[in-house]
């Protein structure tokens, strides 16, 4: 018989790190697709809520950014084409201890020339 091969010791110096487990993140594709459907348990109403809840957050944002534009002279074809509105292209949405935690946001940005 061959002589066996010693198996490699592992170095006692190397201790592996503590995983910390992230909360799962789901995305949808398409929130507002999401805010008109009819949900059909309550998990769908739980997110189709967020997903309600966060646009409402933007809506507000922009209707006071064209407020404050037009304050200052703009007219609404000026303002339409020297910025747009920047959405994330997916909606995320997390479960927190029985609750739903929405990531959603949106900005104006200039348009490029």
């Amino acid at each position: 018989m061959a002589p066996r091969k010693p198996k490699p010791v592992a170095d006692p110096a190397v201790v592996a790190e503590p995983i910390i487990e992230q909360p799962v993140i789901n995305y949808i594709p398409n929130p507002v697709t999401v805010a008109g459907q009819t949900p059909k348990n309550r998990d769908e109403i739980a997110i189709r809520d967020a997903v309600r809840t966060r646009l409402a957050v933007v809506e507000p944002a922009v209707v006071e950014f064209v407020a404050e534009k037009t304050a200052e002279g703009f007219t609404l074809s000026e303002i339409d084409e020297l910025y747009a509105v920047e959405l994330p292209i997916l909606f995320g949405y997390r479960f927190d201890r029985g609750r739903i935690r929405a990531q959603y946001d949106g900005q104006i940005v200039e348009r490029a020339r």
